[in-house]
């Protein structure tokens, strides 16, 4: 990822029409981090993978998760990667099987800094 450094106005203006000039430029680490969890749910099947195991309220069977979804289990198993590597879901080994679970740290840490934007969104309309 290139560098977020301060932004620089390029216009041909005098006038102040670049209000964001001023704004801290997110750390590089912190916005890799965010585009991580939140890309890993920016796909239709793996944010039914996101649901399906919220609503349960406990651990689901990767067998569960392949029934529930009209895909071939190496699809599936693509998809459960996916969020277990950014760190959306956790895995259980169980016997043979492999139980996921939402990982609410994470989901914490995505909530806030949504909300830290809504916040701002708000201040400014």
């Amino acid at each position: 990822m290139s560098n977020l450094g301060q932004m620089t106005c390029e216009c041909d203006t005098d006038d102040a029409c670049c209000v964001a000039l001023g704004a801290e430029p997110i750390d590089t680490v912190r916005a890799e981090d965010l585009a991580e969890a939140f890309g890993a749910i920016g796909d239709p099947y793996r944010m039914a993978i996101v649901h399906l195991i919220a609503t349960t309220g406990q651990a689901v069977c990767v067998v569960d998760v392949e029934r529930h979804l009209p895909l071939a289990q190496s699809t599936v198993s693509y998809h459960l990667k996916v969020l277990l590597e950014a760190g959306v879901i956790d895995r259980e080994k169980r016997g043979r099987w492999s139980y996921y679970s939402l990982n609410p740290d994470r989901l914490t840490h995505m909530t806030d800094a949504i909300s830290a934007y809504r916040d701002k969104a708000t201040i400014a309309a």
